[in-house]
């Protein structure tokens, strides 16, 4: 046996339908490296798993490392162990002296990844998310009957999903690549591009095998040639393996695919383009907007994402105009990553929850804690940076200044309209975005409001309480829709009997 030692691994890094089964089974055609079949059992994805192991070896009060006294170092030494002797003999079964992995979920457990196997060679493959979102959740014959819950639902992490569908696939991409590139952050790894490695197929390998410390082989180009582990139950094997070489034909199709509609609904989660930031608005809800293409698709994507997920969902009523108006009008047009975004009363909505997969730091106010263990499981399970207060007035349990968004979902017929709106003015920073629904009665147009939710707004009402407010220094009235009121009313009333009146929404910017 040689004393030489053991050539570092190597770990293919990317969101799922990014292209990592083809560069593994690509790096799988070299002569020295064996990168095999995905591994569900080494980071911490399920319970059963030598992640999930580790962790409790290290951290768990009867776990190893607390009982015996030793030092995590020891844990994540028999880690590497246990690994390298499955993965190695795999390698040394095929004629190879050096393993390779790749399992897109990984990206969720790269602090398990890095402290166990801190020499690794890091491979990140990254793709266009909209190709990503087609990708996903759209199902070729030769893949389809190969997992039906795949086929209909969407992973966001442990035991917990959504509808498949190309609006929660682009929020996991966005998420997940997110979590990736801050796990990564001053390691040292190659970044590759999918649309580069299927375009200058020689030239991107060339600059993975110097990254990896292997010399460049031909007889990659034709992994097809070679045989490789495919297992039955893997997606993305299905792929390589009817696909039988390296093409770009796959490379911009989710623009030559999907329609206006959809990818118009899409785009609103992809980062905003700079100077693109909302400005003070205000409008009356329209059925012209609700029967609009993007809205429909919008709304009937948001319901697919809240539903699994126990969140509200619409079918009919004000919201599937409040929602994607909200969205569109305010949300979409400001880059959330890292944002402070304050949620008023509207926790089960999906608005503040997509927020936080965008990478907004989301606070919830509420007041009834009834569903903080769902709030919990959610930001938890998926990762997200959630937290909440619970709070029986319109006090906002938070520093002065300290919001870059505020969101308010037709909470404030139930509020102390002065004292909301002054909480609201005094949380946001200056440039603070305060985005909001609310419900209007006007009276004389022979519109009621029911006592049991609260006390509706006049149009007059919210401009002197709200838009003229001088925390947002507007001074011309809105340009209300008003030619919108008569049709929205009467489609409004043929959902409930009690909705006899109308509802707006308004961006508004803190001076």
């Amino acid at each position: 046996m040689s004393d030489a030692p053991a050539r570092p691994p190597i770990f293919i890094l990317g969101v799922p339908r990014s292209g990592t089964t083809l560069l593994r089974t690509i790096l799988d055609s070299h002569s020295a490296i064996a990168c095999g079949p995905e591994t569900p059992w080494l980071a911490p994805h399920q319970p059963r798993s030598l992640g999930e192991l580790w962790r409790f070896l290290r951290e768990d009060p009867h776990g190893y490392c607390a009982s015996f006294g030793m030092e995590p170092a020891a844990a994540n030494r028999a880690a590497r162990a246990f690994a390298d002797s499955l993965l190695g003999d795999y390698a040394r079964a095929r004629g190879k002296a050096r393993w390779a992995e790749k399992t897109p979920d990984n990206i969720r457990h790269l602090d398990f990844l890095l402290g166990v196997f801190p020499d690794a060679r890091w491979v990140y493959l990254v793709r266009d998310g909209l190709d990503v979102a087609l990708s996903t959740s759209t199902i070729p014959p030769h893949r389809a009957g190969i997992s039906e819950w795949l086929e209909k639902n969407l992973s966001l992490g442990w035991n917990i999903a959504t509808a498949n569908t190309p609006f929660s696939a682009l929020l996991r991409w966005r998420h997940w690549s997110r979590m990736a590139e801050r796990s990564l952050r001053g390691v040292e790894h190659l970044r590759v591009g999918y649309e580069r490695l299927v375009s200058e197929p020689e030239d991107t390998l060339r600059l993975v095998m110097d990254f990896v410390g292997e010399p460049f082989e031909p007889e990659m180009l034709r992994y097809a040639e070679r045989p490789h582990d495919y297992p039955p139950w893997e997606w993305g094997s299905a792929d390589v393996r009817e696909r039988r070489g390296i093409t770009k034909d796959r490379v911009g199709r989710a623009r030559a695919e999907l329609t206006g509609p959809e990818l118009e609904a899409l785009r609103t989660l992809l980062p905003p383009e700079p100077g693109s930031a909302p400005g003070p608005c205000a409008a009356l809800a329209s059925t012209r907007d609700i029967h609009d293409p993007p809205f429909g698709v919008l709304m009937a994507w948001l319901n697919a994402f809240a539903g699994p997920l126990n969140l509200q969902t619409f079918a009919s009523w004000s919201k599937i105009w409040e929602l994607p108006w909200l969205w569109f009008r305010a949300l979409s047009g400001t880059d959330l990553a890292g944002r402070h975004l304050v949620d008023i009363g509207g926790s089960l909505l999906p608005l503040p929850w997509i927020a936080a997969l965008l990478g907004a730091r989301v606070t919830l106010v509420e007041s009834d804690p009834q569903h903080i263990p769902l709030w919990t499981r959610l930001r938890d399970r998926m990762g997200l940076d959630v937290q909440w207060h619970i709070t029986a007035d319109e006090h906002t349990p938070l520093a002065d200044g300290e919001a870059d968004i505020v969101l308010s979902v037709c909470t404030i017929a139930r509020q102390n309209k002065p004292a909301a709106i002054a909480e609201t003015a005094r949380v946001l920073k200056a440039g603070g975005l305060f985005a909001l629904s609310f419900d209007l009665c006007e009276p004389e147009m022979g519109m009621t409001f029911p006592r049991w939710n609260g006390q509706a707004l006049t149009m007059a009402e919210f401009e002197t309480l709200i838009w003229r407010h001088p925390a947002f220094g507007n001074t011309a009235p809105p340009a209300w829709n008003t030619a919108d009121i008569a049709p929205f009313l009467d489609w409004h009333r043929g959902t409930a009997k009690h909705h006899n009146y109308i509802v707006g929404a308004a961006v508004l910017r803190k001076q």
